[in-house]
């Protein structure tokens, strides 16, 4: 007896506030599997098809989970799949309604063959965010598409290593707040150049930052033979 209880003091000491999101992922885990729906999603983001569109999804899984039926909405890393996770008491016409939203969103429910693999990554735990959760992937594809440019921009200038990784960072920072919201995005071709500008000009010179301007209006996404 002793021993046990020295073994759920150590849990709740050695706990982390760290693992939270992995602690509300294993709470959807335990729920039974009749409370569970997988969709699929066409939600990979354009400029890093590796992962899932944070911007675009995240509105999307915030409304779910305002649905009075749904208990949590999560997004798979790869933007394909959406778990919903339905309350006990969830109605008919909650789940029409949320399903609703879906269907205005793309998503189609999964063919049975491909629904019990799918139901099998959501329990593991791995890969999956919950509503604000999936900034995480907008933060991810800011890194990616500011290490394009600047790749594009050292294709046609020498820049010294400091200066490249410096103006990465800084490219990395203005687009993180852009996609997840926390600042407004430009929207017109002046205001998307000066704050490049802005955002630049403490590690390149006038025509450095023309050629970035170039890289820039070539799109986030990754061009032919681009990463």
């Amino acid at each position: 007896m002793k021993k046990t209880l020295l073994i759920i003091s150590a849990c709740l000491l050695f706990g982390s506030p760290g693992l939270r999101a992995g602690a509300d992922l294993k709470a959807a885990k335990d729920a039974s599997r009749k409370d569970v729906s997988v969709y699929q999603v066409p939600w990979r983001c354009p400029a890093a098809l590796q992962i899932g569109c944070g911007s675009h999804a995240k509105p999307i899984l915030l409304q779910l989970e305002q649905n009075p039926g749904v208990s949590e909405a999560w997004l798979n890393r790869q933007g394909t799949v959406v778990a919903v996770v339905w309350k006990p008491d969830a109605r008919r016409k909650a789940r029409q309604s949320a399903e609703k939203v879906l269907k205005e969103a793309e998503a189609s429910k999964l063919r049975a063959d491909a629904q019990g693999k799918a139901l099998a990554d959501f329990e593991s735990g791995k890969g999956w965010y919950r509503g604000a959760d999936v900034d995480r992937l907008s933060e991810e594809e800011a890194g990616v598409i500011a290490a394009r440019w600047v790749r594009r921009l050292r294709a046609k200038t020498t820049l010294a290593d400091e200066r490249a990784e410096g103006l990465q960072a800084a490219l990395t920072e203005g687009l993180k707040k852009c996609l997840t919201g926390k600042a407004p995005m430009p929207e017109t071709d002046e205001g998307k150049a000066l704050e490049l500008r802005r955002v630049a000009s403490p590690f390149l010179d006038e025509k450095q930052i023309g050629i970035l301007s170039e890289a820039a209006g070539c799109g986030m996404r990754a061009m032919p033979n681009e990463e």
